[in-house]
């Protein structure tokens, strides 16, 4: 350790002139975190959103597995090199995500991989917001800032002690009030494992309906990776935990909890019967057909003494039938009687207790993820696939093959993807919620399916499957094209409330995903929803609330920064008479997906009354300066003018075109993003009529 310091500081004093020259101001972690009385239960962006601070804080985890021996990194986060600090004291609003985008060459001078779990250390970095969780991202460029390491004590602090139920509202949303924990430790005692995934996830829950997802940031806890713990598994599900510890992150569709170290998931106190691969024997059931339901049961640790399926119809008191022993693969089969009733809703699931009476029921959550299938003396629909009632987003019919028919509402020249995001299609069946879904490409008919156009009337044959927290049909073995040209449904007017900016799987929300949506009379109320971390995505509002429309994925003109060669870069308070799409989901948000440029009804950024016209011609400086990756730029117009803006290198070539338009008198924002450039100075020129001003600004990595 005294090694390890004495290089810092030798480093550290070696880049003394350069860090005299970037003086920023000392603040606190409760100066970042926190959230005034007035919007205490929501999760407004930081304060010092935008500013480049130091804070001090204890580390949580080490940066790598050991700076001389394993330098692999314990957090994942691509080739980044990430952590986690908290207040000493464990005073509340006292977490952070720290994150180092560059890790090569001059940067590592950061010496962040040096940082070990009880180090308290300070960085010197600029706050962003990242989805709901507030990060800071270190200084790299010109010159990077180096950590210093104040202390190193011998543990990190206490846990705090958490119920599950703390990260709840009383109705099972997303409580606001426990955004103070968000980046500090805690510890659950005495929960129950579920959803056990292959890359190392899980879930812990209570027995009230309430669950929190383990994930597996951290490379201790990841199966498979060589060199952390080769052959790790997640426990398996159904495990009584004595404890689990782990750091709070934040997402809009809930709360992840992310153990760290190998004694962060507490040893299984008992292990009950083990229940998987529940199928139903009958896809589509009719009237009075029984349905045999099966499951493979297991015990680890002794005998499976009895097996049962609860089911209920059409929410009445439950029932239960007796599930025996089929087969020596552990198969155990129960039958749920016929249900007469057309379009009856039968929901169940399966009960097993073990020799040593300790019982498991799966799935966990018999709230929201209970199984079901519906009764119906008709051909299956859109909406009866989509159906959804519970608050769980899975079909009723998710991993079966089913025949469906709808009209093509957004086909490959439509919603062509960007980046790594692939191109998506769409068909419906008439109007209204869950008559929407989303076509897949997998498969044989691949090929064909990218042949549809909008307005074909389709018959296709595939396998439904539930892929990020979204219905499709994949896989497909039949497509028919039955006729063209058809009218597309009218797209559903709602307001932007109505799907609002979280709430994963929320009825109100789910029943429009892949439905044609329309938004009217909206102003763009943030150029980008996730603040100086630009991912294309904007938030408007009629005044309802906040909603995203995504901007980048669609086939049309306009953009937020993130798609420089298209000729309208939105800007702050303009407004739309309408936007319209196909509503879709993604990392943990609801948004708008316009398909081409006649999505956009009535653009407008003439957003300022006549009485309060500016009485000059201005540009501000660009804040934050120095900024990494965004930057917001203001202008003033007086008159309406022809408007360009650019940003040249300090060569004076052309890296940037913001605006090249016609444009209202008014008072205009552009969010520059400069994610592909490399650090260095810059310069940003407008030119309105006769009025023509440069500024400089700085670009740090």
């Amino acid at each position: 350790m005294k090694t390890k310091l004495f290089l810092l500081f030798a480093v550290m004093f070696i880049f003394s002139m350069n860090l005299l020259a970037q003086t920023y101001p000392l603040v606190t972690l409760q100066d970042i975190q926190g959230v005034p009385d007035s919007l205490l239960g929501t999760d407004p962006p930081s304060p010092l959103n935008g500013d480049t601070v130091r804070v001090q804080g204890i580390a949580l985890v080490s940066t790598v597995i050991d700076p001389d021996t394993n330098r692999g990194v314990i957090i994942s986060a691509g080739a980044r090199w990430a952590g986690y600090i908290q207040d000493p004291e464990s005073d509340l609003w006292g977490g952070l995500n720290i994150i180092q985008n560059d890790t090569n060459g001059v940067a590592q001078g950061t010496f962040f991989d040096l940082v070990d779990s009880a180090d308290i250390v300070e960085f010197t970095g600029i706050v962003t917001e990242f989805n709901t969780t507030t990060e800071l991202i270190l200084i790299t460029a010109p010159q990077p800032i180096p950590v210093q390491i104040i202390e190193n004590r011998p543990n990190r602090p206490a846990p705090i002690e958490l119920e599950i139920a703390d990260l709840f509202t009383t109705s099972n949303g997303y409580n606001f009030d426990a955004e103070k924990y968000e980046g500090m430790l805690v510890i659950f005692r005495n929960v129950i494992t579920s959803d056990r995934a292959s890359n190392g996830n899980f879930k812990i829950n209570d027995f009230n309906g309430h669950s929190a997802f383990i994930y597996n940031q951290s490379r201790y806890f990841k199966t498979g990776t060589p060199g952390i713990i080769p052959g790790y598994q997640p426990p398996l599900d159904g495990s009584y935990l004595e404890y689990l510890i782990g750091i709070v992150t934040t997402r809009t569709d809930g709360y992840y909890i992310v153990p760290v170290y190998p004694g962060d998931v507490g040893p299984v106190l008992q292990s009950p019967p083990v229940v998987s691969s529940i199928r139903r024997n009958i896809v589509e059931v009719t009237s009075n057909q029984p349905v045999d339901v099966s499951a493979k049961i297991k015990d680890l640790d002794g005998t499976v003494s009895e097996a049962r399926v609860y089911f209920s119809v059409n929410g009445a008191a439950r029932d239960s039938v007796q599930m025996t022993f089929s087969t020596s693969d552990s198969l155990y089969k129960g039958t749920i009687p016929g249900v007469v009733a057309d379009s009856a809703l039968v929901d169940f699931y399966i009960w097993a207790k073990d020799n040593q009476n300790l019982i498991s029921v799966t799935p966990v959550d018999t709230i929201k993820q209970k199984y079901f299938y519906l009764v119906l003396n008709r051909p299956l629909t859109i909406r009866d696939v989509q159906y959804s009632p519970f608050g769980g987003g899975y079909s009723a019919y998710n991993n079966y093959n089913v025949m469906l028919s709808g009209v093509i509402t957004a086909d490959s020249s439509d919603i062509k993807g960007f980046g790594s995001t692939p191109l998506r299609l769409y068909m419906q069946d008439g109007t209204g919620p869950w008559s929407g879904i989303q076509i897949g490409t997998s498969g044989p008919l691949g090929t064909t399916v990218l042949n549809l156009n909008r307005g074909d009337n389709v018959q296709m044959n595939g396998v439904i499957r539930e892929s990020f927290d979204v219905t499709r049909i994949d896989s497909l073995i039949a497509l028919t094209v039955s006729s063209t040209g058809n009218a597309l449904p009218d797209a559903e007017v709602l307001t932007t409330g109505t799907i609002g900016t979280s709430g994963n799987n929320v009825i109100g929300k789910e029943e429009w995903e892949s439905v044609l949506v329309q938004y009217n009379d909206v102003t763009i109320t943030a150029v980008s929803a996730d603040g100086t971390s630009n991912f294309g995505e904007m938030y408007i509002s009629d005044g309802s609330g906040n909603t995203r429309v995504e901007l980048e994925d669609g086939n049309h003109s306009y953009h937020n920064g993130t798609i420089s060669e298209r000729p309208i870069l939105v800007i702050q308070d303009a407004t739309f008479e309408a936007i319209k799409g196909v509503l879709y989901y993604s990392f943990s948000n609801y948004k708008l997906a316009p398909r081409k440029n006649d999505d956009f009804v009535n653009y407008s950024t003439d957003v300022i009354t006549e009485g309060n016209l500016p009485t000059d011609f201005s540009i501000s400086q660009n804040y934050p300066n120095p900024f990494n990756p965004s930057t917001t730029i203001n202008y003033a117009l007086p008159k309406e003018e022809m408007v360009v803006v650019k940003v040249y290198n300090i060569l004076g070539q052309v890296v940037r075109t913001l605006v090249n338009q016609n444009q209202s008198a008014g008072n205009y924002t552009i969010s520059f993003k400069a994610n592909e450039l490399t650090s260095g100075i810059y310069f940003y020129s407008i030119q309105a009529g006769n009025f023509n001003q440069v500024k400089k600004m700085m670009l740090i990595k």
